[in-house]
């Protein structure tokens, strides 16, 4: 039997501790002997008791009763809940309320309704004493002691006091900022962060009141700062300083942690820019900023810009000016509105307008249609608001001469005004957000950039922008519309205008807010000053918010409508009810974690042990989820290094092997990786280095928060090893653990793979285990042999990488062999000839001889060509490497960017298969391009379980472009050209495959010389059909006698590999796997066996590499041969299927290696 086994694993002693032992919650053997005991079946919490009960029993209780205590520690506080409240409490509040306990640090992202003000009410009143509950008004003072008191807390009223619960206001803070320093809160709760985190000033206050000690804050303000500066040095030799003196000081920070006050917010929705924000951002581990819930249960319209709409509407309404219209207009329309007969009233800071509302006084709020406005944020009235009404597009207007500071603003506004510099696109489009951010800072302030990329990049945007500014200027159009923005001429000068989204989202849901346990239906309507800005900013809509349109308010039966708004307010009414659940979703990435989060709304983020943790709220129909996303960072853990059995693997006289794992650690001085449980690097010595133990921590932390795991890793063989590792860890903690795959990171990717949970593939792990354990054995063994054999350290081997290198060496040793010279004859720049001579002058004779060629046609035929299927990762390496000479780990680098930013497929597959909603994807394409009428949708093959690889929406690579440049921040990679050329290369592909054959011709020529003649066979010409999207490659040679341009080039008759022949290779011999391709061709190069030519890039074999060769060749030929890497390739893909037993085959592997070893030093 095949066994896993994770070093220092154990959740009671530290211990090894077996896999299978870990997914029941158990410790390890040693601390506990029993095995399943019946636990599967068992709730967690129980399972937990049982275990804590047994390990008392035998005396071997140690740190497992961490774990029991925090569990008892939960039940307490929620049954305490439930005896002060008279209900159990909701999902959400339940992960609260294990927060507060725990002491951690963090936002409440939930909008309000689900009981956020209760929870720190009742825990507040659960302490008893020494807590601050700040609130923004002294209206809601008074509230919320009058609730705490409910709940039996002592209460001070607006004054501090430690032997009570101190509610104040944000201004006490101020008034009274020389009370702050004495006073030792154990917990600071915050109804409104907005108040404090809005200045510097009063952020000093909140600092003084947590109790953060002064140096603690100078070393975060230095923190923020070198952060900061680091990208003005990113490529110089500061930059590894930096980074270093970075990593001290945060480990210095962290070391202060638990000394200062418990703080959590309730609501936010500014995010912490300045220094002093920031730094408070990283002492506390997280963001104080609320996640943004984009769940909407609202009809939304347009109409022409006229206010009287309110008038058919009634009571419950909000309009919302947009900002350049200024006060007057919210006068002015206060004045119509009453003249309809309603009682309107203005949104002012304070709360009189609001308190006017809720008492039914008034029947129409106007405020300005500003995001951090008053009415926009401020007001949460279910039963008051049923429509919104926004007078004018809300926008965003900054002056031109900003505006064009922004590296992407410029690009786009020089596109509009007719100014083309691709090689300028090119700079602009590889730099990060961060860094056009610190081109913009430095151009504001006059200051000068570091490094000379970006001081090239500055020259150019200074020159660009006053070309901009001179051809407006010169341009008799007063608006210029562009994709993203538009550009206007007014008295004061040049404009940029863009819809305000988020203003739109927030302003909107305004009117369908949380009520009866369910979301109200509610209406909004723009009425329209600017219809280009309303087709961008619907346009944006559709991107965020899915299936997003725009009704014509006159098509609205308003009656029916009308009804429909005031039923779902009633107490008895029908809303839309919301079933809430707690999650953590585990993926690979950092890049996909973020995409994730940010796919649903605005996420909040934490740092839990140095791991970014992302918080974000997913509405499926009435079911919301608040997820939090971290990742692995890949594997966190490998073969074990330290001293065990045979590389890590022991392997037992009853045939038993065991297979111990330890977390990876990586070291920042020789920036190797290593797996063990040292914490020292085994390769320099040093001991700055990270592990996975952080991640491992973070993950288990997270875990007895949440009511359920979702391992999301990639649907592929690794994938499936990093979620089995995962679940190890993690089930002690939490076992209600369910595996989800998505071959798409889109939205319909992401809740499709929810909505259908599964279990690991337990058969898959195993053949993953077994594929390592070979690779480690065959890897490590000849490695070491080969070290020996030639003294050197960059030496090693593999049963892949072998045969490959075999195939390059035999090559090029064909290629040295038949050495001589090419003829090029390149006939009308349309074809070129080659041939081939031993000897230069019988090179030259030819050349001499043949001043013309006879090109004679002899037959031409009509063909019907098929489009190519869509990529596997096999075809798409090969054709990459084609066509843009790009080696196979960069395709696969670039291809792995845009899977995780959601713009293609999973790249790792052997399928062609294509989805209905692939299909859809094309058909939509293909319909806005004008080119419906090519459309022919093809499944390619049979559902499996991957996908062709394609892309996930109708984008073509220039609306990929413009998307980048309208919003830099759309995506959390770097683009380079490599990664639009790639993504377009995709995009082609698939769409051709989904199009109408195309009708070619294809004739047979003959090229007549003195030496006889050539007979080719070529494609002349193609039409129609795919063609039309993917290009193909024509030669319309024409007859007659040509005079052809000679060159005569030092060559061979045989000729060399590129890395596309070796991945061609590969798959016809069986020696090759998706996930493998990639790997093997850079061994080969990484180890100096192979150097890339550097005109062709086709692959030699070095010396070296003929010197490993011939030695594997002639010592080991049956262990690394082709038919036997084969073979062994097949048989982990029967383990893989469950038809075979992992034990079996490794043990054949251990045989095999081992003879093959005595048979060499016998």
């Amino acid at each position: 039997m095949l066994k896993v086994v994770y070093t220092a694993a154990c959740p009671n002693c530290n211990g090894n501790l077996e896999a299978e032992r870990a997914l029941l919650s158990m410790p390890c053997s040693k601390c506990l002997k029993e095995e399943g005991i019946g636990l599967s079946s068992v709730p967690h919490s129980e399972r937990v008791k049982t275990i804590y009960n047994l390990l008392v029993s035998s005396n071997s209780l140690k740190n497992y009763w961490n774990i029991y205590y925090k569990i008892e520690n939960y039940e307490e506080i929620i049954n305490y809940f439930k005896k002060i409240v008279k209900s159990d409490p909701w999902s959400l509040q339940k992960l609260w309320l294990r927060r507060l306990i725990d002491g951690e640090n963090f936002t409440m992202s939930a909008p309000t309704g689900l009981g956020k003000s209760t929870t720190i009410s009742l825990y507040s009143a659960y302490l008893g004493k020494n807590v601050v509950y700040i609130v923004p008004t002294k209206s809601l003072v008074d509230q919320t002691c009058k609730k705490i008191r409910e709940f039996g807390g002592d209460v001070s009223c607006g004054t501090l006091d430690e032997s009570k619960i101190s509610v104040i206001t944000t201004n006490y803070l101020s008034k009274h900022k020389d009370e702050l320093g004495g006073i030792k809160a154990d917990l600071v709760a915050v109804d409104d962060a907005d108040a404090i985190i809005k200045s510097g000033k009063t952020t000093d206050f909140l600092v003084r009141l947590l109790g953060i000690p002064e140096l603690a804050y100078e070393n975060a303000l230095k923190l923020v700062r070198l952060r900061k500066y680091l990208v003005n040095v990113s490529g110089t030799p500061d930059e590894e300083f930096l980074k270093k003196r970075i990593r001290e000081l945060e480990t210095s920070l962290i070391s202060f942690r638990g000394v200062y006050s418990q703080l959590v917010v309730s609501s936010a929705t500014l995010r912490p820019k300045g220094i002093k924000q920031q730094a408070v951002k990283f002492l506390t581990g997280f963001e104080p900023s609320s996640v943004q819930m984009y769940s909407r249960n609202i009809i939304d319209a347009k109409g022409d810009l006229d206010i009287s709409l309110v008038r058919k509407l009634g009571t419950g309404g909000l309009v919302l000016v947009s900002r350049d219209y200024g006060k007057k207009m919210i006068s002015e329309l206060k004045e119509r509105i009453e003249e309809y007969g309603l009682r309107a009233d203005v949104a002012v800071s304070g709360r009189k307008f609001m308190e006017k509302l809720s008492r039914g006084e008034t029947d129409v709020i106007i405020g300005s249609a500003s995001y951090y406005g008053v009415a926009v944020r401020g007001i949460d009235e279910p039963t008051k608001i049923k429509y919104v009404l926004f007078y004018g597009v809300p926008k965003i207007k900054i002056s031109l001469e900003n505006a064009l500071l922004n590296p992407f603003t410029l690009l786009k506004v020089m596109k509009a005004v007719g100014i083309n510099d691709h090689e300028f696109e090119r700079k602009v489009m590889s730099i990060s957000v961060s860094e056009a951010q610190a081109i913009k800072i430095s151009l504001l302030k006059k200051q000068e950039v570091q490094g000379d990329k970006l001081k090239t990049l500055v020259d150019a945007i200074l020159k660009y922008k006053d070309e901009v500014v001179s051809k407006l200027r010169s341009s008799a159009s007063s608006k210029i519309v562009t994709s993203g923005l538009v550009i206007v001429s007014e008295k004061k000068g040049f404009f940029i205008e863009f819809p305000d989204v988020t203003t739109y989202l927030q302003g909107s849901g305004r009117s369908s807010r949380l009520y009866n346990g369910g979301l109200t239906l509610g209406l909004s309507v723009v009425l329209s000053d600017d219809n280009d800005l309303l087709d961008i900013l619907e346009k944006r809509l559709k991107s965020m918010v899915g299936e997003f349109r725009f009704q014509e308010v006159s098509s609205l039966n308003m009656e029916e409508t009308i009804a429909k708004l005031d039923s779902c307010r009633r107490p008895d009414g029908e809303t839309k009810k919301l079933d809430v659940v707690t999650s953590l979703m585990i993926v690979e990435s950092p890049t996909k974690a973020k995409t994730i989060a940010r796919m649903f709304g605005r996420p909040s983020m934490r740092i839990i042990g140095g791991v970014p943790v992302y918080e974000t709220i997913l509405v499926d129909g009435n079911k919301v989820n608040l997820l939090d996303i971290m990742a692995t960072r890949g594997h966190i853990t490998d073969l074990t290094l330290d001293s065990v059995g045979y590389y890590g693997v022991e392997v037992k006289d009853n045939q038993d092997t065991e297979a111990f794992f330890s977390k990876i650690r990586r070291c920042y001085n020789c920036k190797r990786t290593f797996s063990g449980d040292s914490e020292t690097c085994p390769y320099c010595g040093s001991t700055d280095i990270s592990s996975t133990e952080s991640t491992i921590e973070a993950m288990r932390k997270l875990a007895m928060e949440v009511d359920q795991i979702l391992i999301a890793t990639d649907p592929d063989i690794e994938g499936e090893k990093i979620a089995f590792d995962v679940a190890s860890f993690v089930s002690p903690f939490n076992s209600n653990i369910h595996r989800i795959k998505y071959h798409e990171v889109t939205k319909n990717g992401i809740l499709s793979a929810i909505r259908n949970p599964s279990t690991i593939d337990v058969n898959t792990v195993k053949a993953q285990v077994s594929r390592r354990i070979e690779d480690r054995w065959i890897g490590f063994e000849l490695s070491t042999i080969l070290k020996a054999k030639f003294n050197g350290f960059n030496y090693g081997a593999g049963r892949v990488q072998t045969p490959v290198l075999g195939w390059i060496v035999n090559t090029t040793k064909d290629y040295k062999a038949n050495m001589g010279y090419l003829v090029y004859a390149n006939i009308d720049n349309k074809y070129i000839m080659r041939r081939f001579y031993k000897e230069k002058n019988k090179a030259k004779e030819f050349v001499k001889a043949n001043e013309t060629i006879n090109v004679l046609k002899d037959r031409e035929e009509t063909i019907v060509i098929s489009p190519f299927p869509p990529f596997t990762t096999e075809t798409l390496l090969v054709e990459a490497n084609q066509r843009f000479k790009l080696p196979a780990s960069v395709v696969m680098k670039i291809a792995q960017d845009l899977f995780e930013a959601g713009l293609i497929t999973y790249h790792r597959t052997e399928s062609i298969h294509v989805s209905p909603s692939g299909i859809e994807v094309a058909k939509a394409y293909l319909k806005k391009a004008g080119l419906e009428n090519e459309f022919s949708g093809r499944s390619w093959g049979q559902e499996g379980t991957h996908e062709a690889i394609r892309p996930t929406r109708p984008i073509s690579m220039d609306e990929l472009k413009q998307e980048v440049e309208d919003n830099p921040y759309a995506y959390f990679i770097k683009f380079t050209k490599f990664h639009f050329l790639l993504y377009d290369l995709i995009f082609r592909r698939f769409m051709a495959s989904q199009m109408r054959n195309a009708i070619g011709k294809k004739c047979d020529f003959r090229l007549v010389h003195s030496e006889g003649e050539e007979k080719v066979t070529l494609t002349t010409s193609v039409e129609g059909g795919f063609s039309k999207v993917y290009d193909l490659r024509t030669v319309d040679l024409t007859e007659g006698e040509k005079k052809p341009v000679y060159e005569i080039k030092r060559g061979s008759y045989s000729r060399l590999l590129s890395q596309a022949d070796l991945i061609l290779m590969m798959k016809e011999k069986g020696i090759g796997r998706p996930s493998t391709y990639s790997k093997t061709l850079d061994s080969v190069l990484r180890h100096g066996y192979v150097v890339s030519s550097k005109k062709r890039y086709l692959l030699v074999a070095t010396k070296k590499g003929i010197n490993v060769f011939e030695f594997l060749d002639s010592k080991f030929k049956d262990l690394v041969s082709e038919k036997r890497t084969s073979d062994l390739l097949t048989r982990i893909d029967l383990i893989s299927n469950g038809q075979l037993d992992p034990s079996t085959v490794v043990l054949d592997i251990y045989k095999e290696i081992k003879d093959s070893v005595n048979l060499l030093n016998s």
